[in-house]
């Protein structure tokens, strides 16, 4: 069955334009997961499916039923997305066949958390130095195959561009050049969301990634983030994290000119966010030293998922 949204009753249940009313199969009830369904879901025509185990049958456009919401256009379903992003609980109540998926998914492996040292040898393989025509920037891995991030301004596909890893004296390796293969999104909105995604070309090679981070930290947690500053490739600096805003964060990690796009990571190794350069807040910068930002990995991941684009887990 196919409808548009109409409502968002709770953190679990939606109501479509016919009347009928649809409860998540799988997900318990939160104000986050609420707060997604209006963002996200709400207004949008959507495909209702029943769990293979129980179909379910409306015999009234006023009949509740429980069933899997998925929006048209995108990949996997609304109950997915909900769990995998921390936003909801599975909900076991109802033993339907998807379920024992649903809690694979929300298990996700986390490394311990470490030292700023292990933190560093963690990280510098994972990230690199972007080479334009124009200037320097950072970029690195979020899958073993070559698929990256970076900022807008530091690459949008308009100049040619290769990029270069670090070698075991921590500087750049010239010996370890690689193209950038494919520009797969690009976007800025030339204030505070700034992001370019890509390939490079690894031929056939796996690399070191960063995990994207599946829930949002707490404000004041640990950060740390690594970058190329003009004459100081791999620069490591440590912060905490400030706040969360709409798709991005503000962090208390120094960022120079050549840092923008890096990973800002917590002490797991977890991206939080892509980093943004002092440049691009310019008249922010100047009024409020200490305050830097970062594209909020959670709306990168919801980007990602959009486009059908596998990252590593």
């Amino acid at each position: 069955m196919q409808s548009t949204v109409r409502g968002i009753i709770s953190g679990k249940e939606i109501e479509l334009q016919n009347g009928t009313k649809v409860v998540l199969l799988g997900v318990q009830d939160s104000e986050n997961s609420k707060k997604y369904l209006e963002q996200h879901v709400k207004g949008k025509r959507v495909t209702v499916i029943s769990d293979s185990k129980q179909p379910q049958f409306i015999s009234t456009y006023l009949t509740t039923i429980y069933a899997y919401v998925r929006v048209n256009g995108e990949k996997g379903c609304v109950q997915n997305k909900l769990l995998q992003s921390r936003l909801a609980k599975v909900n076991t109540a109802l033993q339907c066949d998807s379920l024992e998926s649903f809690a694979e998914a929300c298990k996700v492996k986390r490394h311990p958390i470490m030292s700023s040292s292990e933190l560093l040898t963690y990280m510098k393989p994972a990230t690199f130095c972007i080479i334009t025509e124009s200037g320097t920037g950072t970029g690195f891995f979020i899958n073993d195959n070559g698929l990256a991030l970076t900022n807008n301004h530091v690459l949008d596909g308009s100049e040619n561009a290769v990029v270069c890893f670090f070698g075991e004296d921590g500087k750049l390796d010239g010996s370890n050049i690689h193209p950038i293969s494919r520009i797969i999104k690009t976007y800025t909105n030339n204030d505070k969301i700034d992001y370019t995604i890509f390939m490079v070309q690894l031929d056939n090679s796996k690399c070191h990634y960063l995990p994207l981070i599946a829930q949002r930290e707490n404000q004041g947690e640990a950060l740390a983030k690594l970058g190329c500053p003009v004459g100081e490739f791999g620069n490591f600096q440590t912060g905490v994290l400030s706040n969360y805003d709409t798709n991005y964060i503000v962090h208390s990690i120094g960022s120079n000119h050549g840092d923008s796009g890096g990973p800002v990571v917590n002490f797991r190794g977890e991206v939080v966010g892509v980093n943004q350069s002092i440049q691009f807040n310019r008249t922010i910068a100047e009024q409020a030293k200490g305050i830097a930002y970062a594209v909020d990995a959670l709306y990168i991941k919801q980007v990602l998922d959009n486009l059908g684009v596998e990252y590593g887990r």
